[in-house]
């Protein structure tokens, strides 16, 4: 019996406890609500502090606000072991129970990149819950959405994307607001660079006045729309180098994200700034420390000076030290911080970073 198989079993047993012994044969789940061919994964819910923590496989939540627990699930379609850490789609779904049929019934699902977070916020009416998720486009971007259950579904509500997404939930009387950040999570209204609240005519998340931060104005959206975040990234000061006017044919590369002729700048660039925020987030730091030695591998095999290796592993584990400290965990921001200084100790990031932390 397949890994496959095995959830699916497993799946069907608790949801049959969580229903109070509903009797519904294993063929109706399968089909009304799973494909045949699939992984189920856990749910990484964000806390009121921020935290993202799982909850399983599914859960039951009233986002109806009607007395009535509703199933959400993620899933992916199966693969070989050997690639389950290779970039992949995962569907959301959301399910209604149907009193009449005895078994739950697929209302609502999203298709998309690696999902890192699921939150619900309180609905306009106090009573239904929106649903939030923030995911990768697999191109490079990250994507803030947002559903609610109006006018008999569920309708998206919000659509924002940037390279990263940084996002506060603060409930008032006067609702819930989104402080949006591309560089950190806000910490205070004046630090977000986009903020989003409710707006009982349009029936959606828009976006209200914004922060003075350099490069943004305020504007509105119309989900489902996108609003394309500024794109702010780390300004390195490099050598100049001759300007070549004829266009350069890439392709990707065997290990699958840098291209091939290697630009060794372009592809540490990608390393520190995309690949290490994305995979940290996800708890995946040892698929990212792979990744990272297939490329100092590589640069060595090109025969790349030492000097300029160590400064890029310095800038590495900088960006890494980085995204632990935006997460909060300063301890091991302080020990990835420490590596970095060992490859390279006026590495420019990792001075920064230094200050930063003081």
């Amino acid at each position: 019996m397949n890994l496959s198989k095995v959830k699916n079993i497993f799946f069907l047993l608790v949801i049959f406890a969580a229903i109070n012994g509903r009797s519904v044969a294993q063929n109706q789940w399968i089909d009304s609500i799973l494909p045949p061919d699939h992984l189920l994964e856990n749910l990484p819910w964000m806390g009121d502090d921020g935290k993202v923590e799982s909850k399983g496989l599914f859960d039951f939540e009233d986002i109806r606000g009607i007395g009535q627990k509703d199933l959400i699930l993620i899933y992916r379609q199966s693969v070989p072991v050997n690639e389950l850490d290779k970039p992949h789609n995962q569907t959301l779904v959301v399910c209604f129970y149907d009193s009449k049929t005895q078994k739950y019934v697929k209302n609502f699902e999203d298709e998309g990149g690696p999902i890192q977070w699921v939150k619900l916020l309180p609905g306009a009416d106090k009573k239904s819950l929106t649903l939030i998720l923030q995911r990768d486009d697999l191109k490079g971007n990250q994507v803030l959405k947002g559903f609610a259950f109006l006018g008999g579904g569920m309708k998206q509500v919000l659509d924002a994307m940037a390279p990263q997404v940084f996002a506060k939930f603060v409930t008032g009387s006067q609702g819930s607001e989104i402080w949006c950040s591309s560089k950190v999570s806000p910490k205070e209204k004046n630090d977000a660079e986009h903020v989003f609240s409710w707006d009982e005519a349009k029936s959606q998340y828009a976006e209200g006045k914004t922060s003075t931060a350099a490069g943004w104005t305020g504007s509105s959206i119309s989900a489902p729309a996108t609003v394309v975040v500024a794109e702010t990234k780390p300004v390195k000061v490099v050598e100049a180098k001759p300007v070549v006017s004829e266009p350069k044919t890439t392709h990707p590369s065997k290990n699958g994200w840098w291209d091939e002729p290697l630009d060794a700048q372009a592809a540490s660039s990608k390393l520190n700034t995309e690949l290490a925020p994305q995979y940290i987030r996800k708890g995946q730091i040892a698929v990212l420390g792979q990744k990272a030695r297939a490329l100092f591998s590589e640069l060595q095999k090109k025969k790349v000076d030492g000097k300029s290796i160590n400064g890029m592993r310095a800038g590495y584990y900088a960006a890494v030290a980085s995204t632990l400290l935006d997460m909060g965990n300063k301890k091991d921001a302080a020990y990835y911080l420490k590596i970095a200084f060992s490859f390279q100790a006026d590495n420019p990031d990792a001075v920064a970073l230094k200050e930063k932390m003081k």
